[in-house]
């Protein structure tokens, strides 16, 4: 059985390990959900660090901006016990909000473009071991 494979991806040729290809091809997404920071660290050990990296990037992104959700919610909340609630909503917080809405529209945009690469090399990696003779994916246990 080869050692490396070497396939065609939609990011390009690459070449993996058997068991870094089943790391893509079975594991990468669940270890993503897990822990951002294994994800990106075994990515970039088996040389895709980059779409890792990025992926990692949008997904700050868009904990940063329900952050700062949460935080206009507050300062909204405030205003109106206030006496200057009208105007201040409208002054201060509508601006936020809609800066805030074109970056989770745009961060949404780019992740799902983000994903969408993963789950490409993820397939790739999953053909690629299928076209090996006599291959089976490895046994996964019932969480």
């Amino acid at each position: 059985m080869p050692t490396k494979l070497e396939f065609a991806t939609p990011e390009g040729r690459i070449s993996l390990s058997i068991a870094d290809a089943q790391f893509m091809a079975y594991d990468a997404g669940e270890l993503a959900m897990h822990s951002t920071r294994d994800f990106v660290e075994r990515m970039r050990s088996i040389g895709l660090g980059e779409l890792a990296e990025n992926y990692a990037r949008l997904l700050a992104e868009n904990r940063v901006s329900v952050m700062e959700l949460r935080e206009a919610r507050e300062d909204a909340e405030a205003l109106l016990g206030s006496e200057e609630e009208g105007g201040a909503i409208v002054e201060r917080i509508m601006p936020r909000l809609e800066a805030l809405r074109e970056s989770i529209t745009r961060t949404q945009a780019e992740m799902r473009k983000s994903v969408e690469r993963l789950a490409g090399v993820s397939a790739a990696c999953d053909r690629a071991l299928h076209q090996i003779p006599g291959y089976r994916p490895p046994m996964r246990s019932a969480r």
